[in-house]
């Protein structure tokens, strides 16, 4: 693969809890030369935000945890717009006057959609040492390890996060990243179907599956994915691409022919669909349009292209 992170998708993330209630302490793809899969893009969009629900603390708050609630609750309200940064000066002033799980893990979440991922993982740190079955700050902990690259500790977090919550599919969906960091596809796809399971509109959730299904050589399996994200979204130049590279395997060289123009039509820097197309010219006996493409492929930073280049270009 190109991108050394792949698949992201926004959590579905629900601020629950006062800050009294939590403030509590319970005891390389398949290596081919003819297949370069396109991964799917992040997905940053803010849907699907819960409504907050504030609970009532058990006792009669102080005024100066009255005065954390009312910055919490500007803090939340931020979020919900999608101002993350003037989120996290709310929440450090609630901190700074009480400290809860709720604010630590609302503000590792602010973090985390800022790309600061070592704050938020300090933060989630700090939510789950007061309140330890707390799901979401081992989600934001376990999202955040994984743009640090600790994917080892991205895995501990998100098991345990849905050990205590099976309704996350972004969970779900970062856990499959890391399975296939590990070239684990028989879990990551695991991880995708949960994610298919829990919500079918997932943000390219058949893209992503479909590329797994290709690395175990499910390739009919593959394409009816790659079906389903395109007839979704005709313009998803990955799901294109990969089908493309599917139908290479079949040897439905006009399939993948159709596929391939159209990939780079809609992205004329896709390096993958260049190499790709030079393939299904090479098997059409087309090796001047095949070397043309893999040399626009390893100008775009297909290095394996290279080793076709020397073998059957002049």
């Amino acid at each position: 693969m190109k991108k050394s992170f792949l698949f992201f998708c926004l959590m579905v993330f629900g601020m629950t809890g006062g800050l009294i209630a939590q403030n509590q302490n319970t005891s390389k793809t398949q290596k081919t030369q003819v297949i370069k899969l396109s991964p799917a893009k992040p997905d940053t969009s803010k849907s699907k935000q819960r409504k907050e629900i504030l609970l009532k603390p058990a006792q009669e708050p102080t005024p100066q945890q009255k005065e954390a609630q009312t910055y919490f609750n500007s803090g939340a309200k931020k979020v919900k717009e999608g101002n993350f940064e003037e989120a996290i000066l709310d929440f450090t002033k609630s901190i700074q006057l009480f400290e809860s799980s709720n604010s630590y893990m609302t503000r590792a979440y602010c973090y985390m959609m800022t790309s600061q991922f070592s704050l938020a993982v300090a933060d989630a740190d700090k939510s789950i040492s007061m309140f330890k079955n707390n799901a979401k700050a081992y989600f934001i902990r376990g999202a955040s390890k994984y743009h640090l690259n600790d994917f080892d500790g991205a895995g501990d977090d998100l098991t345990e996060s849905l050990k205590h919550d099976q309704t996350n599919p972004a969970a779900f969906n970062y856990l499959a990243a890391v399975k296939l960091q590990k070239q684990d596809y028989k879990g990551a796809l695991e991880n995708y179907n949960a994610v298919a399971k829990l919500d079918s509109a997932f943000p390219e959730v058949f893209t992503n599956r479909g590329m797994v299904r290709q690395n175990l050589q499910d390739i009919n399996g593959a394409i009816m994915d790659y079906n389903v994200a395109l007839k979704r979204d005709p313009k998803n130049s990955n799901a294109i691409n990969n089908r493309g590279a599917a139908r290479i395997t079949l040897k439905d060289y006009k399939g993948a022919m159709q596929d391939l123009d159209l990939a780079i039509e809609l992205n004329p820097k896709d390096a993958e669909a260049y190499n790709n197309r030079g393939r299904v010219k090479q098997a059409l006996g087309d090796m001047e349009g095949a070397c043309k493409d893999w040399n626009m492929a390893f100008d775009l930073g297909i290095t394996e292209s290279k080793d076709l280049i020397i073998k059957y270009c002049k």
